[in-house]
């Protein structure tokens, strides 16, 4: 009976931590981080949000959305880095995109621009505009096309 108790125990708790795991909460603008909100204000504008989203994993570990009105999407980390940028249509604004990596896709990729650019622990992934993913090193040098 007690180890159909610890078992029972076991799941709820496991249970409880799942669901308390990853809570997306939508915020305003001002809980934003510091870093971010400055992010934001530089190279968009604050009428153009329609969402800020905190979601909360492992009960600690927090990562911000800002959604615009079109449909874009950025997303930081708790210090507020910047993580992702994914435009709708338009070319992510040229100055978040590391100056190697533009040049890198005018000059193979012309008549394109970037529509994404996340930073990862190696490099970059960025997708433009004609679909493909490719992928750079932390000092913007092309390694592959992502299939």
């Amino acid at each position: 009976m007690k180890t159909l108790l610890k078992i029972t125990a076991t799941i709820l708790l496991l249970v409880v931590v799942t669901n308390a795991s990853a809570q997306d909460k939508a915020i305003s603008f001002a809980k934003l981080p510091t870093k971010a909100q400055v992010f934001v204000k530089k190279h968009f504008s604050e009428n153009d949000i329609a969402t800020v989203m905190m979601d909360t994993e492992y009960l600690i570990k927090k990562e911000y959305e800002v959604i615009l009105k079109n449909g874009s999407k950025m997303e930081f980390d708790a210090d507020g880095e910047w993580k992702k940028i994914a435009m709708k249509e338009i070319a992510v604004p040229a100055q978040l995109v590391p100056a190697t990596i533009s040049q890198y896709i005018h000059k193979s990729f012309p008549n394109t621009f970037v529509k994404e650019v996340k930073k990862q622990k190696n490099g970059y992934e960025v997708e433009i505009s004609n679909g493909l993913d490719l992928e750079f090193s932390k000092k913007g040098q092309f390694i592959r096309i992502d299939d």
